[in-house]
């Protein structure tokens, strides 16, 4: 296996000025039927891979970013994950055991280049992830956008993201039994609009993360693999919730705002933005 750490793209970067050739991606393995492996993948899950198997890939994911804030690669905190390159052929829902045992999670590169999601994850979104028991690429990006405007909300309102408020304002569904599990706000509890209708691009286009020498503990607290058979839970009530948590419903449910997401997401890292967007939200 190719273990490249985004470090050394930092420091060495002509190390990924090479072209498009077999001598710069990773090897493809030799035919491999996956069924027997993963016998509970359906066959479209199968043929779920990735294309991102160059390191020019990597280094064009690098030249599109440039607000080095908004960067999920290139900031101090993101050594602690290492991106290496897919295996070409290899299906998403292949657990440690095609990566000689080393534990290791897929993640859409979207949510990374449109929705701005930062690494190492933080304690909200492996708690949400572990109380749904659902692996990070299993999640339509809409999902990851309700879940990080829902953190910049409550952040901004000087409460710590819960898992169970969120789960009183969003449901987790999987229509169709499609691959890929989603949320949806409650009816009658709508904080948050949609961010897209749809992600045209999105399927095939995946990272492989793993740990980096600096945090052996990245990866610890959340499914990093594909969960065959879900089980999701339905939304809290009030009831269900802390006193405290009831609090910070009550917050925003009286707000009486359903809070554009894209605005939400786009004044992450300016305050003032935030604070005049939800402002002017809450007045008209």
């Amino acid at each position: 296996m190719l273990n490249l750490c985004f470090l050394l793209f930092l420091f060495f970067p002509s190390f990924l000025h090479h072209g498009r050739n077999e001598s710069h991606r990773q090897p493809p393995p030799p035919s491999v039927n996956y069924k027997p492996l993963y016998p509970w993948a359906s066959n479209k899950l199968l043929a779920e891979t990735s294309s991102l198997t160059f390191l020019s890939d990597s280094r064009a994911h690098l030249d599109s970013e440039p607000d080095f804030k908004g960067r999920a690669f290139g900031r101090e905190c993101d050594a602690y994950i290492s991106v290496r390159l897919c295996v070409e052929g290899e299906p998403v829902c292949v657990d440690n055991h095609a990566n000689d045992g080393e534990p290791f999670f897929f993640f859409y590169q979207i949510v990374f280049k449109r929705i701005r999601q930062r690494l190492p994850f933080n304690s909200f979104d492996r708690e949400l992830l572990t109380e749904i028991n659902v692996a990070l690429a299993q999640l339509h990006p809409n999902s990851w956008v309700f879940i990080k405007a829902f953190s910049i909300l409550c952040n901004h309102f000087g409460h710590a993201p819960s898992v169970d408020v969120f789960l009183h304002f969003f449901e987790a569904k999987n229509p169709w039994k499609i691959l890929w599990v989603s949320f949806s706000g409650v009816t009658g509890r709508v904080i948050l609009t949609l961010f897209q209708q749809s992600y045209k691009g999105f399927k095939g286009k995946n990272f492989r993360m793993c740990c980096s020498e600096h945090d052996c503990t990245a990866l610890d607290r959340f499914p990093l693999y594909w969960v065959g058979k879900l089980k999701l839970k339905k939304t809290k009530t009030l009831d269900e919730l802390s006193s405290a948590d009831c609090g910070v419903c009550q917050v925003l449910a009286s707000l009486g705002v359903i809070f554009n997401t894209a605005e939400l997401i786009k004044s992450e890292y300016n305050p003032i933005g935030l604070a005049g967007y939800i402002g002017i939200g809450i007045l008209s």
